[in-house]
């Protein structure tokens, strides 16, 4: 985050000379749309006694819109996926402690707003987002259960349902990133994100580094 913070600052130090170079963007009481990458950082996340959870780096995709208030102020809305492996450390009483391994499936749906430094076609930024995060451990609770369904290929259908550890939690987040307007209807960009998830269960809040790449469309 520190290095993104000096980023921003080093480019507003760009003399108003070479500034006024640069093109002005096009976005004021637009709406766009894009696609983004998502490079999540892996951690190790610590419990109670002794207990932990590593959680590997990984790659996820997501999609926003948003609507242009002016050149600067952007509002919208967010959703994404990422899906990445654990391995845990668990303690037990009777046992001592054991070794596991599972996937973690995380979907974040969210609102955010986002700050456009310069009116121009390249420019930094800095974002916030509030939202809710579903986690899904793929750890079994309970035994299978057959499930039946309309499925849209296959009519009706009967299946086994796995029931797993999973819950919704409150998200949110402060980023900086660069972006670029390649022209009055499509950019680029790339950022920086620290996301901070209300997991309680006696780890409470759990903070993880994203970075984003996206690309996108401007349309009135």
């Amino acid at each position: 985050m520190k290095k993104n913070v000096f980023s921003v600052l080093l480019f507003l130090a760009i003399p108003a000379q070479l500034l006024a170079e640069i093109p002005n963007s096009y976005r004021a009481e637009r709406w766009e749309g894009s696609i983004r990458v998502i490079g999540l950082q892996g951690q190790k996340v610590t419990g109670e006694r002794g207990s932990s959870v590593d959680i590997t780096d990984d790659v996820g995709f997501g999609f926003d819109m948003a609507y242009n208030h002016d050149e600067h102020l952007a509002l919208g809305f967010a959703m994404e996926w990422v899906e990445t492996d654990f391995r845990t450390d668990t303690t037990s009483d009777a046992n001592g402690s054991f070794d596991g391994r599972g996937e973690l499936e995380m979907t974040t749906m969210n609102l955010h707003g986002t700050w456009h430094f310069f009116d121009k076609a390249l420019t930094p930024y800095v974002h916030g987002a509030l939202g809710a995060t579903y986690l899904d451990t793929n750890v079994a609770t309970g035994p299978s259960v057959p499930v039946c369904w309309y499925d849209p290929w296959w009519g009706y259908y009967c299946g086994l349902s796995t029931p797993t550890l999973s819950d919704t939690v409150f998200s949110y987040e402060a980023g900086a990133g660069l972006r670029l307007d390649i022209d009055d209807s499509t950019f680029v960009r790339a950022g920086y994100s620290q996301q901070w998830l209300d997991v309680g269960r006696g780890v409470d809040t759990v903070d993880q580094g994203l970075w984003r790449f996206g690309i996108g469309m401007v349309f009135n």
